[in-house]
């Protein structure tokens, strides 16, 4: 299975309830290394991405050249627009996502392709906080989803609008759509790992957000056992699933087991995000706070010293306050 480098519901799962447009972080450059930090392999990581969107603009180059039908430009559109979500460009996405979108508009037949595009558009503008774009343009790739009839694609659309509700802080409507849409991935042989995944991930958050932690434990812990088979150990749905089943823990009172998976999802984190990805820091800052509840001043520090590094290369000005995972103030 193809996993790109940031899953894109998986994160907006992080980030929805917080994050405004963010731009590329400041201080790094053109290969993606910070400036003045010492390459590891987070940075790696970023290198990886900054090659990947450098391919990626070439590729849409060589298209408009060969004068590509509007389903080949829409599609290496909005590859490009996705990797440039995937590293935080949110305003550079956004015009190369409503370019796919407007090409295969203009072409009849590609009624598939256009509510794929439509959907990638309407997860980058829960990112951006633009919630009301964003639920109009997941409700219209809903409607051509349900005239097509394919049920595994109205199922993902089911979960973006999840996702979304939760962004609007409508969780048991969040609640509901989820649960439909796990469902169908159980049932449907052409589900992936990550549709489970990340549906288990939606349903634990709503159900969270309605103070039903405990519940979702089971949940979070068969997203992570399928997660540890499906995907690498580097794989950012990997370290966010161990992530969030340390919230679901914490928050049931269960502060060893807590301590222990929050850590370790920190740590995968670090190795996809640790460039400065606005939710690394919201997974830190979270550290931090379980720390400080439990008396770990000193461990609260280094987070806190983590943080303060990485966003030495971010411009957080661009960022409104988190709220936190799961409605976390």
């Amino acid at each position: 299975m193809n996993v790109r480098l940031v899953a894109s519901s998986v994160l907006v799962l992080l980030l929805s309830h917080s994050v405004s447009g963010q731009q590329m972080p400041r201080g790094v450059d053109d290969t993606g290394a910070p400036a003045g930090v010492t390459a590891d392999g987070s940075n790696v990581s970023k290198q990886k991405l900054m090659h990947r969107i450098a391919v990626q603009e070439e590729a849409v180059r060589q298209a408009e050249s060969a004068h590509a039908t509007n389903v080949q430009l829409g599609r290496t559109y909005e590859r490009l627009g996705l990797s440039y979500q995937d590293a935080a460009e949110w305003n550079r996405a956004e015009p190369v996502l409503e370019h796919a979108v407007l090409l295969l508009r203009r072409t009849a037949g590609a009624d598939a392709d256009l509510a794929t595009a439509i959907s990638q558009l309407a997860t980058l503008h829960v990112l951006m906080r633009k919630l009301r774009e964003g639920e109009r343009e997941g409700q219209e790739a809903l409607k051509i989803r349900q005239d097509l009839g394919d049920q595994l694609q109205i199922a993902r659309s089911r979960n973006d609008l999840a996702i979304l509700y939760m962004a609007k802080e409508k969780y048991a409507k969040a609640r509901d759509l989820a649960r439909q849409a796990e469902a169908e991935f159980m049932t449907n042989e052409r589900a992936n790992p990550l549709d489970r995944i990340t549906a288990r991930f939606t349903l634990a958050e709503a159900l969270c957000a309605l103070k039903e932690c405990p519940s979702v434990i089971p949940t979070l812990k068969e997203a992570l056992d399928e997660a540890k088979v499906a995907l690498h150990p580097d794989d950012f749905p990997l370290g966010l699933s161990t992530f969030l089943l340390c919230y679901a823990y914490w928050k049931s009172g269960r502060m060893s087991e807590a301590e222990d998976y929050l850590k370790q999802g920190t740590a995968q984190m670090n190795i996809q995000l640790g460039w400065g990805h606005p939710s690394y820091l919201k997974a830190l800052r979270c550290y931090a706070q379980f720390l400080h509840e439990n008396q770990q001043v000193e461990a609260a520090n280094v987070v806190e010293r983590r943080i303060r590094q990485a966003e030495a290369v971010v411009d957080v000005h661009s960022m409104q306050t988190a709220q936190g995972m799961f409605g976390l103030h």
